[in-house]
């Protein structure tokens, strides 16, 4: 009896250990990521980049785009440049494209814009009631100041991202050279709009050669609500920026 209590005693002092050694460790939980496309009009704070005295002085201009990373608190983790394509097709008012070089744009507005975008707050998206990371781009433009004459008119304003402010903003055709690659990616289109509120003239600046001239030609068809100052109807230049999503749908 003795013995055989002895080994009862030893198989389950030998089982206790055998579950410890291969009870599983509990699982790591991994951050959620959504996708957010344009993210400029959904900031409740977005600073303006500090446009340097020396950018200033070397008139320096462009249109800066970033993929941003903004955390479950609504504050941006990262902001990093999205690269261009060396050489791309430009649209123009009548239709036609030409293939133009892009120009980098100068490290002094990308270094000023990531600091602007590093400061710029977001209401925290939820996902099922739990709060997840979004991934977005932030469009920053940078114009070169002009002097003008004290009291002289002013021709027109500088608006920004103005998909927010369209009342009648098409959808961009997907072209079907485009859907052949999987193209896909955010188009920027500059845009320059009459005292009427129609686009006057479109011309893409930035994004997938494939996919601007269709991104022009919907800007082309945009309107919007005629922008007064001082009681008198003036010219807005701005961006309208397109997300094209590969290869069943586009999203605007």
């Amino acid at each position: 009896m003795k013995l055989h209590g002895s080994v009862l005693v030893s198989v389950l002092l030998f089982t206790g250990t055998a579950f410890s050694q291969v009870e599983p460790p509990p699982p790591v939980k991994e951050a959620r990521q959504i996708s957010g496309g344009v993210l400029n009009g959904r900031a409740i704070s977005l600073p303006k980049p500090e446009y340097s005295e020396e950018a200033k002085a070397a008139k320096l201009e462009g249109i800066v785009r970033l993929a941003v990373v903004v955390g479950e608190d609504g504050r941006v983790m990262s902001a990093d440049l999205v690269a261009e394509p060396a050489e791309a097709l430009q649209a123009g008012v009548d239709g036609k494209t030409t293939r133009v070089e892009s120009e980098p744009v100068s490290p002094l507005l990308v270094d000023a814009a990531q600091r602007a975008a590093l400061e710029a707050k977001f209401v925290p998206t939820m996902l099922n009631g739990v709060p997840v990371k979004v991934r977005g781009i932030l469009v920053y433009k940078f114009v070169a100041s002009e002097t003008r004459t004290v009291g002289s008119p002013v021709s027109g304003i500088n608006g920004g991202v103005l998909n927010g402010k369209a009342i009648s903003l098409p959808k961009p055709v997907y072209p079907r050279a485009a859907r052949a690659v999987k193209a896909q990616g955010a188009v920027t289109v500059q845009i320059t709009i009459g005292e009427n509120g129609e686009v006057e003239s479109a011309s893409a600046v930035s994004g997938h050669p494939l996919l601007r001239a269709a991104a022009v030609e919907a800007a082309q068809g945009a309107k919007f609500s005629p922008t007064l100052l001082s009681g008198a109807p003036v010219k807005v230049s701005g961006v309208v920026v397109y997300n094209f999503m590969a290869p069943d749908g586009i999203e605007k």
